[in-house]
């Protein structure tokens, strides 16, 4: 019973490539396939719009009121939310490379996350 357990090393190979940020394949009607800065930079582009929208609706003004000023408010939030998600990227590769840094030092304390040598 214990042998069904077992899990291959292509296996396991698989689920940490498929778990890592940035090695899944990219479809664009798919954010969760998107990298850091993409999504922050979609989600402050989509919520500058609509904040621009409802001011207008709340204050009764037309779409194109103060159209300039406003687009390049919505670009600058749209580069800010770009640079979040870079900072977030870098911040998870970094963590990333520490934790396996020092799992190779320490590769004996680890050893009972291993599924191929151990039966559970």
């Amino acid at each position: 019973m214990a042998e069904t357990t077992r899990v291959s090393t292509e296996e396991l190979e698989r689920r940490e490539k498929y778990l890592r940020a940035g090695l899944r394949e990219v479809h664009p009607l798919d954010p969760f396939t998107w990298s850091y800065p993409m999504k922050g930079a979609g989600v402050m582009f989509g919520t500058s719009i609509l904040g621009c929208h409802l001011y207008n609706v709340w204050n009764k003004r037309p779409y194109y009121y103060a159209i300039v000023p406003r687009l390049i408010g919505v670009g600058i939030m749209t580069a800010v939310g770009y640079g979040m998600g870079s900072l977030r990227e870098h911040h998870y590769k970094t963590r990333d490379a520490v934790i396996q840094h020092y799992i190779e030092l320490h590769p004996k304390d680890f050893d009972h996350f291993n599924d191929s040598t151990y039966f559970i």
